[in-house]
C-alpha cells in the first residue's frame, strides 16, 4: 500500500488510522486507485480534531523532521495540545492573527497544516520524503469534499479504498471543477496536465440524462455506496480501535465511511450561461455526544439526528463530566437505517 514508501513498519501506520480515523488521500490516492506513480508527490493525511498531537508524535518517532512555516511555531509542541475536550462546543476556528485570517480565507475548511521531511536513500538515490497532516476543522471527508475537482476525491483508510466519482476518474479521465473551491490555478493545471479533462460547468449530457452521469448530479451519496469504487484491504496484523471509553459502545467501522453529500445542480455563476454548476450540499453534525464530526446529505436525516442528540446532551451536560463521558458514534449508521426505511 501506498503508506510503505513513507513508513518503514506500515501496519503500525495502518494501525494509527484504524485508532485515529486518519485517512490518505490527495495524489497518493488517486496513484494507488490509478496504479500510477508521480515522482513529485507528496503523503497528505487527513485528521480528526483531537487526533493531531498522536498523529504528529508517531511521524516524529520514524525519523521525520517538522518544517514549519512562517506562522507556525518551531517546535509543534508549542502550538499542539494532547489535551482535546471533546464535550466542549465545538465552534469554527476564530483567527488571531492577520496572516491567520488570510490564510483560513483560502482554506476556511482546514484548521492547520504541518508538515514534515525526511531524507532517505532509495535505490541507491537520497530522496527527500514529504508527509503533510491536515487537521480538519469539521472531519477530513468536508475538506475533501470542497476540494478543486472530483478526481482528486479518493480516501484510503485503515481497511478501505473508495474512489467517490469512479467512472468519471478513471475511465473517462474527466473532473468536475468544483466552484468556492480556492485552490490555486496551478493546483488544477497538474491534473490537466496528467491527462485529466477538467469540465467547470455540467455537459450537455449530464443534464439530459442525469442518472447515467458519472457525475451523478442531484443524487444522493454516502462514503462506500454502489456509486463508489470500494476496495477492501486486508486487515491481518493491523490493531483496531477500542471503546473510546468504558461505558461508549464499541464500533469498529472509520468515521469517514458515515459521511454523506449531494452534488446539486445550481445556475451558473456566468450569467450568459445557460449551463449549471455543482454545489456540494450537506449537514454538519457537530455535537458533544459523538466524538467525531459528520456530514449528512439528507435534512430528515440531519434532523433527527440533531434532536436526538439535543435531548442526550442535556442529559450527560447535567450527570457527569469528561471525565464519565460517553460516545453514542454507534448510533449513526443505525439513524441511517432507521430514516432510509421510514422514506
Amino acid at each position: 500500500i501506498t503508506s510503505s514508501r513513507y513508513f518503514p513498519d506500515p501496519l503500525s501506520f495502518r494501525s494509527l488510522q484504524a485508532r485515529t480515523g486518519l485517512i490518505i488521500s490527495g495524489s497518493n490516492a488517486l496513484q494507488f486507485l490509478d496504479r500510477t506513480f508521480y515522482h513529485e508527490s507528496d503523503l497528505d493525511i487527513y485528521s480528526h480534531a483531537g487526533h493531531v498531537y498522536e498523529v504528529l508524535e508517531w511521524i516524529e518517532s520514524f525519523g521525520y523532521h517538522f518544517e514549519p512555516h512562517k506562522y507556525q511555531e518551531k517546535d509543534w509542541h508549542d502550538q499542539v495540545s494532547p489535551d482535546w475536550d471533546g464535550t466542549m462546543p465545538r465552534m469554527p476556528r476564530v483567527p488571531l492573527q492577520a496572516q491567520d485570517e488570510a490564510r483560513l480565507s483560502r482554506y476556511s475548511n482546514i484548521a492547520e497544516v504541518y508538515t514534515f521531511k525526511r531524507l532517505v536513500v532509495m535505490d541507491g538515490e537520497q530522496v527527500e520524503l514529504q508527509v503533510q497532516v491536515i487537521e480538519a476543522v469539521n472531519n477530513p471527508i468536508d475538506t475533501i469534499m470542497r476540494y478543486h475537482s472530483t478526481c482528486v476525491m479518493n480516501i484510503i483508510t485503515f481497511d478501505a479504498a473508495y474512489s467517490f466519482y469512479p467512472i468519471a476518474t478513471f475511465e473517462d479521465r474527466s473532473a468536475l471543477k468544483i466552484p468556492g473551491s480556492r485552490h490555486r490555478p496551478a493546483v488544477l493545471a497538474k491534473y490537466i496536465k496528467r491527462g485529466w479533462r477538467v469540465y467547470s460547468v455540467f455537459g450537455p449530457r449530464d443534464l439530459a440524462r442525469p442518472y447515467d452521469s458519472s457525475f451523478l448530479p442531484n443524487v444522493t451519496r454516502w462514503v462506500g455506496d454502489r456509486h463508489c469504487w470500494t476496495i477492501p484491504l486486508d486487515t491481518s496484523g493491523v490493531k483496531l480501535r477500542t471503546a473510546l471509553s468504558p461505558s461508549s459502545e464499541h464500533f469498529s467501522w472509520d468515521p469517514s465511511t458515515q459521511n454523506g453529500w449531494t452534488m446539486l445542480t445550481k445556475p451558473s455563476t456566468h450569467s450568459e450561461s445557460s449551463f449549471s454548476e455543482p454545489k456540494m450540499d450537506a449537514d454538519l453534525i457537530m455535537t458533544t455526544i459523538f466524538r467525531y464530526n459528520y456530514m449528512v446529505p439528507t435534512k430528515s436525516l440531519s434532523l433527527a439526528i440533531r434532536e436526538w442528540a439535543f435531548s442526550q446532551g442535556a442529559l450527560y451536560h447535567e450527570t457527569v463530566t469528561r471525565d464519565d463521558w460517553t460516545w453514542f458514534d454507534a448510533e449513526m449508521p443505525r439513524f441511517r437505517e432507521f430514516i432510509e426505511g421510514a422514506t
